[in-house]
């Protein structure tokens, strides 16, 4: 089901090699059957006066031997008392598990080594492997990244990635869902005041309500793959997403879809594709806005610790009842991911976007900076931190405010995943974003925080 060679390419680099004068020291253990007596006292007088860590890989060799009984034995009757004796004790837990065929609880055990100390290496390794064969592909695929990216040589982090394309080819479709709970003061990003004075009107005209209260948003997502030969693969994907509020002027219901040809590079890939999206009017339910036009992307591994991607496309934008909205849409992105470990990374992000629309005061240019890090904390936590700085010059003048709009945004978020808290292959994960919005014409300014509560297989 899987590529044993990969595995243990990946587990060479994860650990040390058992000394072979431990093993030499102590192999009868080895020559036991799994349910053989206990060992006699001149094999625990071996085991006694052997050092904590050369137990831990005698232990080690024992479990990859499927001699589990003697695991268990000798960890019940000489516990670890070291300073990491609960997270390899763990792990050997684990280990027995994973020999006797019960890869969910042995999962669980690795999981909650993790938890306390996500460097452990080796322990990720035996998760990943697990989650394999538990054909947990996505959560597996994640944990194979990240040790991708703590491999000691290109040559080694080249083998692991062999390995993830192998796992994300072996299905030719993907289906995910999600459902979370959407508190908010301000998902629409509507203005922070109430009132704005218009000088066309002479009058106080109120603006949108600036709450749209409690919500709840679902979606589901599904991708399509077909090999076209050695060099070129087709990738597909349709999404739908749905938000409900308690004031039904805020829901939303949207629709997408994207279609890509890539040509298959040593260290990635060069894509030509289109991409599609679709609203719905949240009274009608009948479209309002419909967009489409090509892409063309590039992904490249520069080595295990570097990853850049770029995309540039262009949408046509159309709304039903709103012509004079009407839009060409240029959007040009670029990131680059650097890994420091096994646990930590961190992406540069640069963007630029160009807005025609019928309506000359709506078009503008905008660019955008950006920085994200992730990090694996102790306690079972992963954080997920984005900040972005933006700039918009707006190309026609705002009559009502006499001047030529500008704005200046900040937005912010954290994501907060309890990675050993485990429903059925997912783990909670919580969203805070915050937006400051600051723009020369004052009815534009606006600040909005919300809050995102789901369930995620990142972990």
């Amino acid at each position: 089901m899987h590529n044993r060679r990969a595995m243990h390419a990946i587990t060479h680099f994860a650990t040390t090699t058992i000394q072979r004068a431990v093993i030499c020291a102590l192999i009868s253990f080895a020559a036991l059957p799994a349910q053989a007596a206990n060992p006699n006292a001149q094999q625990l007088a071996a085991y006694e006066i052997t050092p904590e860590l050369q137990r831990v890989k005698l232990l080690m060799f024992l479990a990859k031997s499927l001699e589990a009984e003697q695991v268990t034995y000798l960890l019940r009757r000489y516990p670890l008392v070291g300073p990491h004796a609960a997270n390899r004790t763990l792990f050997l837990e684990g280990l027995v598990l994973k020999a006797r065929g019960r890869y969910t609880q042995a999962v669980k055990k690795f999981r909650a080594a993790l938890a306390d100390d996500p460097t452990l290496t080796l322990v990720r390794t035996e998760l990943a492997e697990t989650l394999v064969m538990l054909e947990q592909d996505d959560s597996a695929m994640h944990h194979l990244r990240l040790l991708a990216a703590d491999a000691p040589d290109e040559k080694t982090a080249s083998g692991i990635r062999s390995f993830i394309d192998q796992i994300d080819e072996r299905k030719t479709y993907t289906v995910s869902g999600y459902f979370s709970l959407a508190p908010t003061t301000n998902i629409n990003s509507g203005s922070k005041h109430t009132t704005v004075y218009s000088q066309i009107q002479n009058a106080n005209v109120p603006l949108t309500q600036p709450e749209s209260g409690v919500g709840a948003a679902a979606g589901v997502n599904y991708g399509n793959s077909k090999r076209l030969g050695n060099d070129m693969i087709l990738v597909g994907a349709f999404g739908a997403d749905v938000r409900v509020y308690e004031d039904p002027g805020f829901n939303n219901y949207g629709f997408s879809q994207s279609a890509d040809l890539r040509y298959l590079l040593e260290k990635g890939y060069f894509g030509l594709g289109v991409i599609a999206s679709q609203q719905l009017d949240n009274q009608t339910y009948e479209p309002s806005y419909f967009s489409y036009g090509p892409r063309i992307s590039a992904s490249i591994q520069a080595n295990n610790k570097n990853h850049l991607f770029a995309s540039f496309s262009t949408e046509w934008r159309n709304y039903i009842d709103a012509a004079s909205e009407d839009a060409v849409a240029y959007s040009a992105n670029a990131n680059w991911t650097h890994a420091w470990n096994s646990t930590m990374n961190a992406t540069l992000i640069l963007g630029f976007d160009r807005m025609d629309t019928n309506n000359k005061a709506s078009s503008y240019n905008s660019y955008t900076f950006g920085a994200s890090l992730y990090r694996e904390l102790p306690m079972g936590i992963t954080a997920n931190l984005l900040g972005q700085l933006s700039k918009s010059n707006y190309d026609g003048f705002n009559l009502a405010a006499s001047k030529t709009r500008q704005d200046a945004r900040a937005s912010a978020s954290l994501t907060l995943t309890k990675r050993d808290l485990n429903f059925h292959g997912f783990a909670p994960s919580a969203t805070y974003s915050f937006v400051n919005n600051w723009s020369n014409v004052e009815s534009f300014d606006y600040v909005s925080h919300s809050f995102d509560f789901r369930l995620t297989k990142d972990f």
